[in-house]
């Protein structure tokens, strides 16, 4: 899952894309943005110089809100007489885990009004849970299923991953309980007699190295190869073990909440930023280490799945390092929330749609079955003003945004939810007319040889090779970036 956060001077910098669970001061999963008024920068961001190019200029949110107002009084007018009206601070599109995180601080911690808008009928986008019953003997039972992420890490006990740390700051915490455990089973080549390998991941030290390392390892240097793999990756583990992910800030202002981490700072800079906010592949194919054991390539990729549905050497290095050294110290545990996902996903509803902390009833709320047709600009495009909403019924909704709009729908939604012609020039770079992209997502996964991906989900079976690098065709194009983002294998 990722996500564009779209401020309301659009500046270039600040739509980006990062990972789900990745948190500033406002979002997450998508985002890690400071409010409005600061500009971000992430891996689909250029060069300072080139994205200064068309970015739009910035004037502080009390000027905005006056332009506003009047910018949607002129453009929105159009669509008021038949369609419904909702004001709100800030619109989230998608009440995915990165939505829901983004309204929850929103809501709670800032004082803000947010309308979350999601076209399903259940909150939690790919995490979403949902119930089956089932008649046994004379007996109704109810089953819940995770569509999801099932293995978590970080949430029992510290140091707290991101999603932890927002339900605490918003004073949900104590909703979900979580139950800690040892590892997970893993199937290689099922139905394969000859190839077939059953075994257990169990977490902590040397559980995993003593045994299916050393027992499935394709030669003898593979516990040497992962020991020295650990070891090389250590610094990248610094910034995300000891600094809160709370703490970090885009903008002018990011260095103040670091100053109490400075020694973990000087770390992370040390190493170069580039390697850490980069992918595992240097890591995996060189010049900084490479695997050369085969099997346990294959269980790095499969590790890497799991944490971010993309191969290892193009998942972030930062996750892939933090998830060696978390998996295998001493006191690790696996956590799961006591019945399922959902019950995360319900203790963030409800940060979103509680009181402030200044005891306030803003009026947050999380709006099922509203489909977003389309995110509404002022005549120049450079700052989103506002949705245009349809229920399920037809209904149409005209949502004007105070102070911003987030998107926590799939990046490659983007281009299709901007109509105005002077946005998707902005976000093109000023140079690329307005038109549907014929770049195509990057697919991370070959699935099952003669699946019909039109028929339903094939079996992933191995990592697909790097495709057509755009990198120079999407240079000052940040929406052309979006639209061939690796699509990884929670899409397939």
């Amino acid at each position: 899952m990722r996500s564009i956060i779209i401020p309301l001077n659009l500046l270039a910098s600040s739509t980006f894309i990062a990972s789900c669970l990745s948190l500033g001061c406002v979002t997450a999963h998508p985002s890690s943005a400071a409010f409005v008024t600061s500009t971000s920068t992430s891996q689909a961001d250029t060069s300072l110089a080139k994205r200064r190019k068309f970015c739009a200029p910035f004037r502080p949110v009390s000027n905005q809100r006056a332009d506003i107002d009047r910018a949607s009084t002129h453009h929105l007018k159009a669509y008021e007489d038949n369609a419904d009206v909702e004001e709100v601070d800030v619109a989230i599109i998608g009440a995915g885990i990165g939505g829901l995180c983004a309204g929850a601080i929103l809501n709670t911690l800032y004082n803000k009004k947010v309308g979350i808008y999601e076209s399903h009928y259940l909150a939690g986008g790919c995490a979403h849970a949902f119930n089956r019953t089932a008649k046994i003997g004379d007996d109704t039972t109810t089953f819940t299923f995770d569509s999801g992420p099932t293995i978590v890490l970080g949430c029992s006990k510290e140091p707290y991953n991101p999603l932890q740390q927002v339900l605490r700051a918003v004073g949900v915490d104590g909703d979900v309980e979580w139950i800690p455990y040892d590892g997970w089973g893993m199937i290689e080549h099922p139905n394969k007699p000859d190839l077939e390998k059953r075994w257990k991941l169990k977490v902590g030290p040397d559980h995993f190295e003593n045994g299916p390392l050393q027992q499935f390892g394709s030669n003898p240097t593979a516990l040497e190869e992962f020991n020295t793999l650990r070891e090389v990756t250590k610094p990248l583990v610094t910034g995300a073990a000891t600094i809160p992910a709370m703490a970090m800030r885009p903008g002018s202002t990011s260095l103040i909440p670091l100053l109490r981490y400075l020694p973990s700072l000087f770390d992370i800079i040390s190493n170069g930023v580039d390697t850490a906010t980069g992918p595992f592949g240097p890591f995996m194919n060189g010049p900084l280490f490479k695997v050369t054991d085969k099997w346990l390539r294959d269980w790095l990729d499969a590790l890497a799945f799991s944490l971010s549905g993309l191969p290892a050497e193009r998942t972030s290095a930062a996750s892939m390092a933090y998830v060696l050294f978390d998996m295998h110290r001493e006191g690790a545990a696996l956590d799961y929330p006591k019945g399922g996902l959902g019950e995360v996903v319900k203790a963030l509803v409800k940060g979103v749609e509680q009181k402030s902390k200044k005891n306030v009833e803003l009026g947050s709320r999380v709006h099922l079955r509203r489909n977003v047709e389309s995110i509404e600009f002022n005549s120049e495009g450079n700052r989103a003003i506002g949705l245009n909403v349809k229920t399920n019924g037809g209904r149409k909704i005209l949502v004007k945004a105070k102070e911003g709009v987030i998107c926590n729908a799939p990046i490659w939604s983007l281009r299709k939810l901007i109509k105005n012609e002077n946005a998707l020039r902005l976000l093109s770079g000023g140079d690329v007319m307005p038109t549907s992209s014929n770049l195509q997502p990057n697919q991370s996964w070959m699935t099952s040889k003669g699946a019909d991906p039109s028929a339903g989900r094939g079996s992933v079976i191995r990592p697909r090779p790097q495709q057509l690098d755009v990198d120079e065709l999407t240079a000052n194009n940040l929406l052309g970036k979006c639209d061939t983002s690796e699509m990884t294998g929670s899409f397939l």
